[in-house]
């Protein structure tokens, strides 16, 4: 599989692209889900606690692939799913194109060169966010065989980002799991927290 950035929402128009930049590639986020994966998957003894290293540099897009397709073997078939659905939605976007009768031609011509131009790009979005949403499962079902109170790391934009789909991924759990994020400081740093409800 051919992980790899694609960047952040385009937005198409018979005038231009432009780019939401609140809208960012999942693949930005795929090294910490895959390394978040790596640091829970080990046996974990009560009222012990772990720590683990994050990587210098971003894992590679192969290794976080194989990472993610070995705990969720129905990866694939899930990427090739979304494929469809994104080759369907390009379809349906070119056909209204070529229907719009509210711009002229040269403004219509425009916008379905913009939408092929931005086929592959879109297709890849929506593998990345696939790949990363599989991830974000794997996390929480460790989280929940793995009876884990929390989980901190720094506090870095990207980390609270992840923390924030993890955190959705376990209210979706039957039953859902309650967790709240925090940030606190520590030595001077300031750390995210995840943290577990845990029922008594």
């Amino acid at each position: 599989m051919d992980l790899k950035y694609a960047g952040p929402k385009p937005l198409i128009s018979a005038h231009g692209i432009t780019f939401d930049q609140n809208k960012e590639d999942k693949f930005a986020y795929l090294s910490i889900v895959a390394e978040l994966i790596q640091a829970l998957d080990h046996n974990y003894q009560a009222d012990e606690r772990y720590t683990y290293l994050t990587q210098a540099e971003p894992l590679k897009a192969e290794t976080i692939f194989e990472l993610i397709n070995s705990k969720d073997p129905t990866l694939v078939s899930k990427i090739d799913e979304r494929r469809l659905i994104s080759e369907h939605e390009i379809a349906s976007e070119l056909e209204r194109a070529h229907e719009n009768k509210v711009i002229c031609e040269e403004e219509r011509n425009v916008l379905i060169r913009n939408i092929e131009l931005l086929r592959t790009y879109q297709i890849s979005r929506s593998i990345n966010k696939t790949v990363y949403y599989a991830g974000i499962n794997i996390i929480a079902d460790e989280i929940k065989q793995g009876h884990i109170d929390y989980i901190r790391a720094p506090m870095f934009q990207k980390f609270l980002h992840v923390f924030h789909s993890v955190q959705g991924a376990l209210n979706k759990m039957h039953p859902p799991i309650d967790s709240t994020i925090d940030i606190e400081e520590h030595g001077g740093h300031l750390q995210v927290h995840l943290n577990i409800a845990t029922k008594k």
